[in-house]
């Protein structure tokens, strides 16, 4: 299971808010709202997860997007190609600690909170 209270920046992002939003739309028990902030949420009991997400665009495209909360690695692959992932490469700004870190070293440390 997969901890984290992210930001998510690529150089740049090649989507567009708008292809994001379809994309999360269309996931299973997606809570998406129309200025962008969403739910996804899944499993039961003592497996239920939650992330709360939000999108964030400027001049045309997806600039970054904010994540907070748990979920499967597998679920969490499942979010990241709604934002053109395996293709764009991502940086995750880790927000209460302040720092930056490419994919595999957050994963190391999501997976360990």
């Amino acid at each position: 299971m997969y901890h984290f209270h992210v930001n998510i920046f690529a150089h740049p992002f090649q989507i567009t808010w708008e292809q994001a939003a379809d994309s999360l739309q269309a996931l299973p028990r997606m809570i998406f709202e129309p200025d962008g902030s969403w739910v996804w949420s899944g499993g039961v009991r003592a497996d239920r997860w939650q992330v709360d997400g939000h999108l964030f665009d400027f001049d045309g495209r997806l600039h970054r997007v904010e994540l907070h909360g748990s979920c499967p690695e597998e679920s969490f692959d499942q979010l990241l190609a709604c934002f053109d992932w395996p293709q764009a490469e991502f940086t995750f700004e880790m927000v209460r600690e302040g720092i930056t870190l490419k994919e595999s070293q957050f994963r190391q440390l999501a997976a360990t909170e």
